[in-house]
């Protein structure tokens, strides 16, 4: 057992030899529709050594290219949790803190598949993986109730929780780099949009939906719908019933992602003069789940299949991506692009989306099996893994953008 005092109290986390991991740290306490607070002080000890509950959410719409999670954690609206790796507590490494993806409404910074801890130490940098608001818990919008986007605010407060107890965990709170994947990617430039947000260094947005608005009036009528259907007033539904109206909203809703944040992605930058580097990229198949969703009783692979998810990937996740670099770019800020082209062998799906995450997150047994890797063996995804893992944290301790691989390859900004 390894031992850290915060502000808030002692922790007691897992002592792993070459990494100390500490879980279900609180970061902020809220109740439903709530802005979040400081977590409050405990007294004694806090067990710090599992994973802790993740938000109340539904299956995952992309279970079927990862495959369902061998672990399934517990879900509570007392979520705001984070889990810290860190190889020495002593010292002043780059930090990253990770925002995991799921439309927003599925995912946990506390799942199996977010453990960080060969990030942390193939790196040499402190990972911080943590939970957020999802759904209509996280994203509603009903500033009658509470709140806006308190999924985000979530995100916020934990980044400001890792600005100022970082340091006891051997981490630099000069150096944080903020990344996330998919909805995740989103929420990264959402905070680098932010004003108050504590000081980010770096950022790297991984297939990322950045092109289309949601204003107050869609963001109304998706409440609209959502109040319809659970027909009670969302301050005393149970968790089943929300999750059911949400579930429902999901089905009939022609907005594909009705639970986000408010906001422009089309608009986002920074402001002038950020001293940042800013890494942004997507997969060269990256829509094929979404075009697959299209026709569940149907096989994903035919010549039209291909052509959709090509014109997909580049609405959803390519233009946009080289739009937002070049307003970043043109504030300053140091931006490089990247495009994924590992396509493993007996796969659909080709470079799709989620595929990357194996080759940071969590170990071969954990995504053995997932349909997305096909036919790829343990020593290629370990072989792959462990150059991303260095890429990436290269980038988060230098600015230094990841080199061109047989894998990954550098397109111009332009």
């Amino acid at each position: 057992m390894v031992s850290v005092k915060l502000h808030q109290g002692q922790l007691c986390g897992l002592d792993l030899g070459a990494l100390s991991v500490f879980h279900a740290v609180p970061y902020a306490k809220a109740a439903r529709f709530q802005a979040p607070d400081l977590a409050p002080p405990w007294t004694g000890v806090l067990d710090a050594t599992r994973p802790g509950p993740v938000c109340p959410q539904s299956p995952s719409r992309v279970d079927f290219i990862m495959g369902s999670p061998k672990v399934k954690r517990d879900m509570s609206e007392d979520c705001q949790l984070l889990s810290v790796f860190t190889p020495d507590l002593k010292g002043c490494r780059p930090v990253m803190l990770w925002i995991h993806g799921g439309a927003f409404i599925t995912g946990g910074g506390q799942e199996q598949w977010n453990d960080a801890a060969r990030l942390a130490q193939d790196g040499d940098v402190v990972i911080v993986t943590i939970n957020y608001r999802l759904g209509a818990f996280g994203y509603l919008y009903a500033p009658e109730l509470g709140t806006i986007n308190p999924g985000l605010q979530d995100q916020l407060a934990a980044l400001r929780w890792v600005y100022e107890n970082i340091e006891q965990f051997g981490g630099d709170p000069e150096n944080i780099t903020i990344f996330g994947q998919s909805a995740g990617g989103h929420s990264v430039a959402s905070i680098l949009a932010t004003p108050d947000r504590a000081p980010v260094r770096r950022a790297i947005i991984q297939s990322a939906p950045l092109g289309e608005a949601f204003d107050a009036a869609r963001a109304t009528l998706v409440a609209r719908e959502f109040m319809d259907f659970l027909g009670q007033s969302p301050l005393e539904a149970s968790v089943d019933d929300i999750l059911m109206a949400q579930a429902k909203v999901m089905a009939n809703s022609n907005v594909g992602l009705p639970f986000r944040p408010m906001g422009d992605p089309n608009a986002f930058t920074v402001g002038p003069g950020s001293k940042l580097d800013v890494l942004i990229g997507w997969g060269k198949d990256d829509a094929a789940p979404f075009v697959a969703l299209k026709h569940p009783e149907q096989a994903y692979g035919s010549m039209d299949d291909k052509v959709q998810t090509q014109e997909l990937t580049s609405e959803i996740f390519s233009a946009p991506a080289r739009s937002y670099a070049a307003r970043l770019r043109d504030n300053g800020v140091a931006v490089s692009l990247y495009q994924n082209e590992w396509h493993p062998m007996g796969s659909p799906f080709g470079t799709c989306h989620c595929i990357e995450l194996p080759l940071l997150f969590a170990s071969y047994p954990v995504w053995e099996g997932a349909p997305m890797l096909g036919r790829a063996n343990q020593e290629e995804i370990e072989r792959l893994g462990f150059q991303a893992r260095v890429l990436w944290t290269e980038f988060a301790r230098s600015g230094t953008p990841p080199e061109s691989t047989g894998w990954l390859t550098r397109p111009n900004l332009c």
